[in-house]
């Protein structure tokens, strides 16, 4: 991509795209120094059909959006609404005790071959309560209330 820039771009432009590129790089990668983004792989529950599904867990720490997770579901139950949720277990990072809070954070529906995907925002005002701590985490996505698939218990240090 550099050479592009040098090629098509004034030389004082290429300059400033690419220290830009380079700038914007190190940002992301130091986005959140004590929970780096996580890839929780969930498992079916129950013989819930599944080829691959997970929960992209990244910490942005921005003024506007705090963090913010992504699911995704390949090969699951087709044309099937689900709603993910998440178990937060209050400072106890191995979710031994009863989870404290349990959000609803998304719904979607798959396709006919079961794929399907949402997301969530959070904002510093949404994470305020549990910042400065570790607690442990559980996501869950459910169907008419039937928990279908699930992650493993997650540390989760909110900075």
């Amino acid at each position: 991509m550099g050479t592009l820039i040098r090629n098509y771009l004034p030389k004082g432009i290429a300059f400033l795209a690419i220290a830009l590129m380079a700038v914007m790089t190190f940002v992301q990668a130091a986005a959140d120094g004590v929970y780096h983004s996580e890839h929780i792989a969930l498992a079916s529950v129950g013989g819930a059909p599944l080829q691959n599904g997970f929960v992209e867990n990244i910490h942005v720490n921005g003024p506007q959006v705090y963090a913010m997770e992504q699911y995704v579901l390949n090969g699951a139950l087709p044309d099937t609404d689900y709603q993910v949720s998440i178990q937060i277990y209050y400072q106890d990072p191995s979710c031994s005790t009863s989870p404290l809070i349990t959000l609803t954070t998304a719904a979607f529906r798959t396709n006919a071959s079961g794929n399907g995907n949402a997301r969530a925002v959070y904002t510093t005002a949404d994470a305020a309560p549990l910042r400065g701590m570790t607690h442990g985490a559980v996501w869950e996505i459910t169907s008419g209330g039937t928990i279908e698939y699930q992650t493993a218990c997650s540390a989760i240090t909110l900075d």
